[in-house]
């Protein structure tokens, strides 16, 4: 048994020995470890920097923030001069005086090449290339009207009882007065106007007058269940409705044979999945001879259809 178990252990006892030279690098390793572990120790609970380098590398740091907050508000405050300027005259240079990018006139120019006017201020911050900071900066002193002026109707006939009655110079039947309800025309009414019907306050009013400046008009008064504030208000929609008067013959159209595909798709009912495919259509086929054409585009649906043919031009 004896004998069996010694050429064992002297196999274990080699492999746990090391020559002369394996022990001295195995010291050498050992000092190098522990010098590197004094050294961290002392920088970690001894050593402090200077104050003057810290105060410098404050310093430094409270620059660097400096020059990026002025940097990010470069980058967000419009820059140029501002004028009185008609947005359909006005020449490339004076785009840029205004402060518009090389990029931004160029996106102006093309949408006037293809036959596109302004018409009321808003038509310039429809322009996917103007961001709205810059529209409003710009608003105050575009020489176009805010909106659509007012169409005049025709005065009132009175009717044949009415001018019987004067010559017969007959009394009114007695009762008490009746104050009229004041109405306005919603293609034509500014936010002041709609205020001052009953249960519209200023929210309601930018909204419907937002949403209208979006379509380029109402084309009908079911649509005013469209705007975004009064989607989940029916009740609300039905008193509105109540109170005004419609003339659909008030509204932008789009000419669809010269327009870009972002004025198509700044408007609600074709948005840029249509308008792309829509544009290229008319870019294969040549221009629509009648708009009904339009549905030979696949995307255009019956539905769509009749939804947007009513901003839509020839011209």
């Amino acid at each position: 048994m004896g004998r069996g178990f010694k050429p064992r252990r002297e196999h274990f006892k080699d492999l746990l020995s090391l020559h002369t030279g394996e022990r001295r690098g195995f010291l050498v390793l050992c000092a190098i470890l522990l010098l590197l572990s004094c050294i961290a120790a002392y920088l970690k609970f001894w050593y402090r920097p200077p104050p003057a380098d810290l105060a410098s590398l404050h310093a430094e740091m409270e620059a660097w923030v400096a020059i990026r907050n002025s940097q990010a508000m470069a980058d967000t405050v419009p820059q140029g001069e501002l004028f009185p300027f008609d947005p359909n005259t006005i020449e490339r240079e004076a785009w840029m005086r205004l402060g518009l990018s090389s990029r931004q006139v160029d996106g102006i120019d093309r949408y006037k090449a293809k036959g596109g006017r302004f018409r009321v201020k808003k038509d310039l911050g429809r322009m996917y290339s103007i961001r709205p900071e810059q529209y409003d900066r710009m608003a105050p002193f575009i020489l176009l009207p805010d909106s659509f002026p007012r169409r005049s109707h025709p005065a009132r006939v009175p009717k044949q009882w009415e001018t019987d009655r004067t010559r017969s110079n007959v009394p009114a039947p007695a009762g008490p007065a009746i104050e009229p309800k004041a109405r306005v025309e919603l293609n034509s009414a500014d936010t002041t106007a709609l205020i001052g019907l009953r249960g519209i306050g200023p929210a309601f009013a930018r909204g419907i007058v937002k949403y209208r400046t979006m379509l380029g008009g109402y084309t009908s008064l079911e649509q005013l269940s469209e705007v975004y504030i009064l989607r989940d208000k029916p009740d609300a929609v039905e008193r509105i409705k109540a109170m005004i008067d419609l003339d659909p013959s008030m509204i932008d159209r789009i000419p669809i044979n010269t327009c870009t595909v972002e004025a198509l798709a700044a408007h609600p009912y074709a948005r840029w999945h249509l308008a792309k495919p829509l544009v290229a259509y008319r870019q294969q086929h040549g221009p629509f001879k009648t708009l009904e054409e339009i549905k030979g585009c696949r995307v255009i649906t019956d539905s769509i259809y009749l939804r947007l043919v009513p901003y839509l031009s020839l011209e």
